[in-house]
């Protein structure tokens, strides 16, 4: 047992001893950077006639210091003591006044290009929010404007700071993968609602129009996603035929996921 031991030892690898070394150096060096987090608040705009790229809806700010017509997402440096969760939730009712539950939160991505902030490096973790029927943005600290603002024109302007356009694409396709996986589109529905109003919310995320037989035929093969009620309505559907009434479900991910094709117009 001593023979492989001193074999052992004779025959260290000498590469491997200097990589090890090298990191080791390396976590000692304290880098000079900061800690954001920045969130993503989605809606759906129920403005009748509205086509589908233009329903979705994205909360953003203006700060005191920024150029005027420029917006950012609710963003801010993390506590020391504090949890990206909690710092998610205490940004966005500072900078505009909106209270979201920590469980709403769904998570984008990191974020940390050495040019992404031209102040000083900066690491963002970033977070999607979807909020049926928010209140009125009020800003109280480190903003003095907040709104809703339409995700097309967010998307295709240049009117948001750092990499904030890149984030709320992202933050999209988080929000649209929820959609397809999970009921989670039932927020935006009253507790009775048709399936022309639940495609409306679909539509929204997918920037598209959606065919509404395929839409019924994978809403109804999901399992126990909504629930047929025996009421009909005559004024929301479609000419002369009376839509039926639905209600959620209990299923918490939906099987089979409702797919759609994707788009390259719609990123």
């Amino acid at each position: 047992m001593a023979f492989f031991g001193d074999f052992g030892q004779k025959h260290q690898n000498p590469t491997r001893n200097c990589e090890n070394q090298t990191v080791a150096r390396e976590r000692t060096v304290q880098h000079d950077f900061f800690v954001y987090v920045d969130v993503a608040v989605l809606t759906v705009s129920r403005e009748k006639g509205l086509e589908p790229r233009h329903r979705l809806h994205t909360l953003v700010m203006h700060r005191p210091d920024a150029e005027r017509g420029k917006w950012a997402l609710p963003g801010g440096l993390v506590g020391e003591k504090e949890d990206l969760p909690d710092t998610a939730v205490r940004i966005v009712k500072r900078e505009t006044g909106l209270t979201i539950p920590k469980s709403d939160l769904i998570h984008v991505g990191a974020y940390g290009r050495p040019d992404r902030d031209s102040r000083w490096r900066a690491i963002s973790l970033a977070y999607a929010a979807l909020v049926p029927e928010p209140e009125t943005p009020e800003p109280h600290e480190h903003s003095d404007d907040a709104r809703f603002l339409s995700y097309r024109y967010l998307r295709d302007n240049k009117v948001l700071e750092f990499d904030h356009r890149t984030i709320i694409r992202d933050a999209r396709r988080a929000a649209r993968q929820q959609l397809e996986d999970t009921p989670i589109a039932l927020k935006f529905c009253n507790d009775e609602f048709t399936l022309t109003e639940l495609r409306w919310v679909y539509e929204a995320f997918v920037l598209d129009k959606v065919d509404p037989a395929n839409f019924r035929r994978k809403v109804e093969s999901a399992k126990d996603f909504v629930l047929p009620l025996d009421e009909v309505v005559s004024f929301v559907s479609e000419p002369g035929r009376p839509a039926r009434l639905y209600k959620a479900g209990k299923t918490k991910y939906l099987d089979p996921p409702i797919r759609f094709r994707r788009k390259r117009a719609s990123r």
